[in-house]
């Protein structure tokens, strides 16, 4: 050993290093991936050479383990390889990978010389590719999972006072934001918040401008979630878990039932969001890997594209993020190649909005266009500005998972700030963009998603009662004229009417039959019957007008008959009369007040006074010889006979009214 010493100290003193081919490409095995329990596809070898550059042979290299994963054998981490240079000054080390996945670090040494080399290697588990895949995959089913049963959960038990608080509360823009901001953070859900303003809109209960508030808060309200995830609370997903099942399972109440099923929603997010991290932990050992993905972050258009797409896919913005935050907590990306992808996912996120707007009314489309129009403005304006925003969202943080979530919120934030102030214009310019669109007859009000709500339902349907009482009411008042003017084309308008009484009768009745399956108040039944029984009324009064009144028309149009003078203003009498009634019904249904109602029901016995009085003047008539008495009298009997059956089924309306209470 001496002599060797010796001889090495004449050469120059030599020194280890990971060995290198001729073209100077390293060929030392360091950082290759393997699988557990076999043998290294590669040897690891260390070389030695002079100061020179030259191999130097025959010096005895050892090989020890220095750092391996936790629980793998003390035999195997004991055990000291060793070799001798040959003469291109390789030590070749042959071995079989450990027995448990993980980071191997050895150290290489000589037991004459001071030099130290550090190499390691990567066990895997048997086709760890595949796992992977499969570890992504199901957190991320987990995780869209527990936002699905969270949401209908929270629909379940507090759905119907969710909208009844959006819909009160969205009149002032700013309150609106704090309005949707709270919303979502409930439903964990930016999508179901605006598909619900979209509902809404199309059932006239916001205006359009008014859901342009909620929409800005609802897109700061889905950033709680990424937040949370940034804090590692998926550590603690299985306690949350456990906490979730057993009140599902021992909650003898209602409320704690579904409390309980939230609760253990937000668990499966998390826990799902623990797979996902952990499913590509294994990336981040592996050489390349990180600097590639990082490299991505030079493409940040095709970023945008590619996170776009995926979120329109999933629809959940929140399920974006949380894959890019499992790749933050591995360091497989850096906060610049993030933020396309932020971008991207608030882009995708409107995508479930559009498809609720499709068929629907022109507000709705204008919700769901505004929306997306927003984001994509949003997009324009911070996208050139890119290295900057990470800049500024570097210094919030030095964990990059709460980066990216900062990043998330931040953006957010920021067009909240922007776009308040310019929600007027900007809604002038979309409603310049979508303006109002001719559709044929159809129901107004009558939105299904308020089924689970039935307070809001119940007013809707009142809302659609009212609107076929005005068409019944016009249908009244224009059948007057059409006996005063004898014009074909406005008898033939009233006739026609009396097909939209039909149909918002039938939608209106299947509605409230729909309400009345759900579990609903007692006052809130009554009402819903009432309006079933009014609905029908006012059928009967379309059907009186179309199908008897405008029959008599036409006779008389056809046969020339003029009324006498004094008939016919006892007609015009009784058409002012029952047009009264129908008037002050209506009144009293807008209101359910009891004083008008009773007002109204008092009435009935009035019209059967008209009538008699009427009937006997035209009988009068007959026996005096009015000629236009006795040529129009079938037609005058069975007209004033008529209308004493609209007031009659106007006056029902003021007793339903009253029953209801």
């Amino acid at each position: 050993m001496n002599l060797l010493l010796c001889i090495l100290l004449l050469s120059g003193l030599p020194h280890l290093s990971k060995a290198k081919d001729p073209r100077g490409n390293d060929i030392s095995g360091d950082g290759m991936v393997v699988t557990v329990g076999r043998e290294l596809p590669d040897p690891i070898i260390i070389e030695l050479i002079d100061d020179n550059g030259e191999p130097v042979e025959g010096v005895p290299v050892e090989l020890r383990f220095i750092s391996v994963p936790p629980q793998t054998e003390e035999e195997y981490v004991s055990t000291i390889l060793t070799d001798t240079t040959d003469v291109r000054g390789y030590a070749v080390f042959k071995f079989y990978a450990g027995n448990v996945k993980g980071e191997y670090w050895l150290e290489a040494s000589s037991p004459i010389l001071q030099d130290r080399v550090k190499v390691s290697f990567i066990a895997m588990r048997p086709h760890f590719v595949f796992f992977l895949v499969i570890g992504l995959l199901g957190g991320f089913a987990l995780f869209m999972y527990g936002l699905n049963f969270g949401s209908k959960a929270l629909t379940r038990v507090a759905g119907g006072k969710l909208r009844e608080f959006l819909w009160k509360l969205t009149k002032n823009p700013l309150l609106g934001v704090i309005v949707g901001a709270f919303i979502t953070i409930l439903t964990q859900s930016s999508s179901a918040t605006t598909v619900m303003l979209v509902s809404f809109a199309e059932a006239g209960l916001v205006s359009f401008i008014q859901t342009l508030g909620v929409i800005l808060g609802a897109d700061i309200g889905t950033t709680l979630t990424v937040q949370l995830i940034a804090f590692r609370v998926f550590e603690v997903a299985l306690v949350i878990i456990a906490v979730g099942f057993f009140m599902m399972i021992f909650g003898k109440h209602r409320q704690i039932h579904y409390t309980g099923r939230i609760i253990f929603a937000f668990g499966l997010i998390f826990y799902g969001m623990k797979v996902m991290t952990d499913a590509v932990y294994p990336l981040t050992l592996i050489p390349g890997v990180t600097s590639s993905l990082i490299a991505m972050g030079e493409r940040p258009f095709l970023l945008l594209i590619l996170s776009t797409v995926f979120t329109g896919i999933v629809q959940s913005s929140g399920a974006t993020m949380a894959i890019v935050i499992s790749f933050a907590f591995g360091g497989l990306i850096d906060i610049e190649g993030t933020i396309p992808i932020i971008f991207g996912a608030n882009i995708g996120t409107c995508v479930t909005a559009l498809l609720a707007s499709v068929g629907r009314g022109t507000e709705a489309k204008r919700v769901a266009m505004a929306h997306i129009m927003f984001k994509i403005f949003m997009v324009i304006v911070f996208f050139p500005f890119i290295h900057q925003f990470a800049s500024l969202i570097g210094n919030t943080s030095a964990s990059l998972p709460r980066q990216v979530a900062n990043a998330h919120t931040l953006f957010n934030l920021f067009a909240a700030i922007l776009f308040l102030p310019l929600l007027v214009p900007y809604s002038k310019l979309i409603a310049r963009v979508l303006p109002p669109r001719k559709v044929g007859f159809e129901p107004r009000y009558l939105d299904l998603t308020f089924l689970s709500s039935p307070a809001i339902a119940v007013g809707q349907a009142l809302r659609e009662t009212l609107r076929m009482a005005d068409i019944v009411q016009t249908m009244l008042t224009a059948s007057f004229k059409v006996f005063e003017t004898n014009e074909e084309l406005e008898r033939l308008k009233v006739v026609n009417s009396d097909d939209n009484v039909d149909a918002l009768e039938e939608n209106i009745t299947l509605y409230l039959v729909r309400v009345s399956e759900s579990e609903i108040s007692l006052d809130l039944s009554k009402r819903s019957a009432a309006l079933l029984h009014i609905v029908d009324e006012l059928e009967h009064i379309g059907d009186v007008i179309s199908k008897s009144l405008m029959v008599y028309a036409k006779k008389k149009i056809k046969s020339g008959f003029i009324f006498s003078r004094e008939g016919f203003a006892e007609i015009e009498e009784f058409f002012r009369f029952s047009g009264e009634t129908l008037r002050m019904a209506i009144n009293a249904l807008t209101t359910f007040d009891n004083g008008l109602a009773t007002k109204v029901a008092e009435r009935r016995e009035e019209g059967r006074i008209l009538l008699s009085k009427y009937h006997d003047a035209h009988l009068d008539r007959l026996r005096r010889g009015f000629k236009e008495s006795v040529e129009t009298s079938t037609i005058h009997l069975d007209l004033i006979s008529d209308l004493e059956r609209i007031n009659s089924h106007a006056s029902n309306i003021g007793e339903h009214i009253l029953q209801s209470k």
